[in-house]
């Protein structure tokens, strides 16, 4: 039997991937807000046996609970819930690679619009994130500060008049906060022009992960680009630099798929023809072969070369995953089930039946 926990969840699309941006929404799938804080007087948590980390998850647990604006979160220990839940809330982008293991005092809160993830003793006690569509930096900006109010007003920070909030990892102490994005990069993928982006990103202080942040896979040509300096600058500094640096990548990607138009448009409508092709007739298809497929899609999309619903083809990024896969059919699969039913999924949800 497979868990129904997350099932509720399985059956909606979170905020950040309902909505398409009307600015640069066919690159720019969402955007994520995040705070590293710590309880002043309290050891790290990598230097925290279970015991103590239960001790500290409690702590936040009630500080969670008692204030009013954020009494809608469901929090989970991560040691209750079984590995594949674990999977499907890194799949969601609501856990970190550190969360799928297994040990007492670990955990997550999570509100029913998936907009707020607040994870419980990773690298730090707290790890507050924010998760908006399209290009809405100030607005998960001004959520994710007036969430830090509300616990700060709670349970004390870890923080020193000159280094500012003490953090487990050095590059995250000073103000702890980091803004990041997903952009979907297919014609600077296919140009070759990713490798300047990746070297422009470097240059301006931002790093470059795959779909599942750091230790991933690129898929489906999607990266995430992240802020990585949080000492020595405000909040809003390190906010209006990388808005900044993300639209001159958009505006590189941009470049690249006017001139794939000019020069090379049977290609490219090749290519979203037999990625249509294979999406309408295969019997079985992996995750990755979709992530791929599916991107293509996306850039035929953006190019006005297919008429399709873009919000549909965000919902197949995210439901075509393993984890998704077993908890949505509510069966443990196999890899070759998985492919099966995922080619289920894709035909049913882009109508290609």
């Amino acid at each position: 039997m497979v868990p129904e926990r997350f099932k509720w969840m399985s059956e909606k699309i979170p905020f950040w991937l309902r909505f398409v941006s009307p600015l640069y929404g066919d690159i720019v799938l969402s955007v994520r807000a995040r705070l590293a804080r710590n309880i002043k007087g309290q050891k790290f948590p990598l230097f925290l046996n279970d015991e103590s980390r239960m001790k500290i998850f409690t702590l936040i647990h009630d500080a969670l609970t008692s204030i009013k604006e954020l009494q809608g979160l469901k929090i989970y220990d991560m040691s209750e819930l079984e590995y594949l839940e674990r999977k499907f809330l890194l799949e969601r982008h609501l856990i970190s690679q550190d969360l799928l293991k297994d040990g007492k005092g670990r955990g997550v809160g999570i509100d029913m619009e998936e907009k707020i993830s607040i994870m419980i003793n990773e690298e730090d006690h707290l790890r507050i994130q924010v998760f908006y569509p399209g290009f809405m930096f100030e607005e998960a900006f001004m959520k994710i500060m007036e969430i830090d109010d509300l616990i700060g007003s709670t349970l004390e920070y870890a923080y020193h008049k000159k280094y500012g909030f003490l953090t487990s990892c050095p590059t995250n102490t000073g103000t702890g906060f980091r803004i990041s994005c997903l952009l979907h990069l297919p014609a600077s993928v296919i140009t070759g022009r990713i490798e300047e982006i990746i070297n422009y990103s470097f240059s301006k202080d931002l790093t470059v992960r795959g779909y599942y942040g750091e230790g991933s896979e690129v898929l489906g040509n999607i990266f995430q680009f992240a802020s990585l300096r949080t000492y020595g600058r405000s909040e809003e500094e390190i906010l209006s630099h990388f808005k900044q640096s993300v639209y001159k990548i958009m505006d590189m990607e941009r470049e690249e798929r006017d001139k794939l138009m000019k020069d090379s448009k049977e290609l490219i409508e090749d290519r979203i023809a037999r990625s249509l092709g294979i999406l309408k007739t295969a019997k079985l298809l992996s995750s990755k072969e979709v992530m791929e497929y599916t991107s293509h899609l996306r850039m035929g999309v953006g190019l006005n070369l297919l008429n399709m619903n873009i919000e549909k083809l965000n919902e197949i990024l995210l439901l075509n995953q393993p984890a998704h896969i077993q908890i949505l059919f509510g069966k443990r699969m196999e890899e070759q089930e998985r492919d099966k039913f995922r080619g289920l999924l894709v035909r049913t949800r882009l109508n290609l039946s």
